[in-house]
């Protein structure tokens, strides 16, 4: 598992810049930068600097330093200690309430607790921001900063990039306005690595470079080491591996030279990950045990669930596949435990794709369904993001023009005002004011109604984007689920369903890269539309995977259909800017519903599992192929329910007939 919440790991207490500070405060910050890795001394050298607290800003900084170099090193009783003495002094300090928040929420994320650590890090942004509005001069900017980047970590647990990059680019500016260049230089870079996973590679290079040219101006090793690791996760992007290992050998040097154990864990975690990827599993194993008594001696549950993962996905490439699932079933607890959604994911589809490796079907499949579920919640979830930000963004728009409107009224009955204290001296300039106000009025009215007419436009603008993919621009999950309720599909669902995946898709991204993955998907996508009838549906289902609803087709032709999208799908190679065509094929699982002989009604929902599952067939035959339920001799719901359960031995006991069409032969 890459680390992408352990590349924040280290970040809000690391290197502060050189922003002119009071000696007692740039010391202080250099005690917690040390604290990271040696809490012991820092926290003797914060004793000795209290001598020479005498105000009170001072003595709420060092109670902050305290707390965050505690919280890090997982020493919870002294965490609580300085929280306490904060909220003490809080309700006449804003910037004290403000530092016991972020004292909290460093301390759940150090825990591995997300979800608690936003709540905190969220309620110390709004005090920040308030207390910074009012006395700029006391704005503790490096603080409100860590805040913000508690906020991106749960925001990539989630697997919400866009969440992600909006908090990070909020930190951005707060660095900026502190003249941090550490910061300034971790930002950049992480925002680089961030672009490149969302296939912005011109955005992430020019992000890297600014990152380096900070960065040689700061001049600490562990600002190298942070940069290298960012280097690695964009070549990973970029699909090229070996690059990404050469990033993180060389940063494993620098991070020794940095005096920094936790840093030097940090690479040895990412390493992990690389030989795990790429078929050295007793690499991974041999890094893992050199870095996890590092993360345990600091209490750091965080990394050490990610080293857990990976230790995992080691056993099972050696051959040891019970060790390799109990390791998960302890790992997906612990995910659980901190409401880190993305971060489940990608551990349900990295362990069923080890364990389909080691020959394990049936537990691959089980997590496959488990991680398709998960990763249609967080798609929906990065949507609704999205869409937040857009609607956002236009409400801003329209408050805007409210605001004009407002002002231009304002002025109006300023003029009508003036004009009632000349009227009985000039009646007829009195006149003509009031004729120019009548054709103000008309102007604005005019005015107001085009801003409501393009408002409405915009809302149903936004209706259409969401129910869309962006991609291939065909129906998505939302829009078909509509479709469904609306048809009454939740208890009797009547017609076709074809589900399709494009076979070996990952390949296509690992050797021709994803801007290729993104021309198949979206030639396949018109391929599709134009096999199919026009009231057929067309449903982008989810990555390579697509749903066909056809409710007018007939028993006797559904199978014809299915072998006209085989053909659609595999008859000609896909062309492909710079490179040669591409050769694609599909697996296809259908069924007519109800399904003979005895039509038990079932909901949509169940007839899109069973089509999965004839789909799941199809690829275990060797791809290339549909596969149709032709019939399932279950009376009642409770029998469809057996057959469910084990679709294969349903198949094989003779309770569901199954017809399987060949794909066209490659040339």
């Amino acid at each position: 598992m890459k680390a992408w919440l352990a590349a924040a790991l280290l970040a809000p207490v690391l290197a502060w810049g050189a922003t002119p500070l009071s000696s007692l405060q740039l010391r202080a910050d250099r005690l917690v930068q040390e604290g990271n890795d040696w809490p012991e001394q820092a926290l003797a050298g914060l004793d000795r600097l209290a001598v020479e607290a005498t105000d009170p800003g001072a003595q709420r900084v060092l109670r902050v330093s305290r707390g965050l170099v505690a919280a890090r090193a997982g020493r919870d009783a002294e965490a609580d200690a300085a929280i306490e003495a904060l909220r003490a002094v809080g309700a006449g300090d804003p910037m004290a309430a403000a530092g016991a928040q972020l004292v909290q929420a460093v301390q759940a994320d150090t825990r591995g607790r997300f979800d608690i650590a936003a709540e905190h890090a969220e309620a110390a942004v709004d005090l920040y921001r308030a207390a910074c509005s009012a006395a700029a001069a006391a704005c503790e900017r490096r603080a409100w900063w860590r805040a913000y980047v508690v906020l991106y970590t749960r925001a990539i647990s989630q697997g919400n990039r866009v969440a992600a990059r909006s908090h990070m680019t909020q930190a951005l500016a707060i660095a900026q306005e502190a003249g941090d260049l550490y910061l300034q230089a971790w930002n950049h870079a992480t925002l680089a690595s961030l672009s490149a996973r969302l296939g912005e590679f011109d955005v992430a290079r020019r992000q890297m470079a600014q990152a380096h040219r900070l960065a040689r101006l700061e001049g600490s090793a562990s600002i190298q080491v942070r940069l290298r690791l960012n280097e690695a996760r964009i070549a990973n992007a970029r699909d090229d591996a070996a690059a990404g290992r050469r990033a993180l050998e060389g940063a494993l040097p620098l991070a020794h030279q940095a005096h920094s154990p936790r840093l030097e864990a940090l690479v040895l975690n990412n390493l992990s990950d690389e030989y795990v990827k790429n078929g050295r599993p007793a690499d991974a194993l041999a890094a893992i045990e050199r870095a996890l008594p590092i993360v345990r001696r600091y209490g750091d549950h965080r990394l050490e669930r990610t080293l857990l993962h990976n230790a995992g996905l080691a056993r099972i490439g050696l051959g040891r596949v019970a060790e390799g699932r109990r390791d998960l079933e302890r790992i997906l607890e612990r995910w659980a435990l901190g409401g880190a959604e993305g971060d489940k994911a990608t551990t349900l589809r990295e362990f069923g794709d080890a364990l389909a490796a080691a020959g394990d079907a049936r537990g691959a499949l089980d997590l496959y369904h488990q991680e398709r579920k998960l990763t249609a919640e967080i798609m929906a979830a990065n949507r609704d993001t999205a869409l937040r930000e857009l609607r956002s963004r236009y409400d801003r728009e329209a408050q805007q023009r409210d605001i004009q409107l407002l002002g231009r009224d304002n002025e109006l009955k300023s003029a009508r005002l003036a004009n009632q204290a000349l009227m009985q001296r000039v009646w007829i300039l009195v006149a003509a004011m009031l004729l120019l106000a009548l054709v103000l009025v008309a102007l604005l009215y005019r005015r107001v109604r085009e801003t409501n007419r393009r408002l409405a436009q915009s809302h149903a603008w936004l209706r259409v984007q969401s129910e869309r993919d962006a991609l291939t621009g065909l129906a998505n999950r939302r829009h078909f689920q509509d479709v469904m309720r609306d048809r009454g599909g939740h208890e009797a669902f009547e017609g076709a369903l074809l589900l399709a995946d494009i076979d070996h898709f990952k390949r296509v991204n690992d050797t021709r890269g994803h801007a290729a993955g993104d021309q198949v998907l979206v030639e396949i996508s018109r391929r599709l539309n134009d096999a199919v009838r026009a009231g057929d549906l067309v449903v982008r289902w989810g990555g390579e995977e697509f749903l066909i609803f056809a409710p007018g087709v007939a028993v006797d032709q559904v199978e014809a259909l299915a072998a006209r999208v085989l053909r659609a799908v595999g008859d000609a190679p896909v062309t492909i800017e710079g490179g040669p065509p591409l050769a694609v094929t599909a697996s296809i699982g259908y069924a007519r519903f109800p399904l003979p002989p005895h039509r038990v009604s079932l909901s949509w929902e169940r007839a899109v599992n069973l089509a999965d599952m004839a789909l799941y067939t199809a690829k275990s035959l060797g791809r290339n192929r549909a596969v149709g339920i032709a019939g399932l001799r279950a009376p009642h719901r409770e029998a469809l329910l057996d057959v469910e359960a084990d679709f294969e031995r349903a198949w094989s006991d003779g309770r569901l007939d199954l017809s399987q069409t060949a794909g066209p032969a490659l040339a």
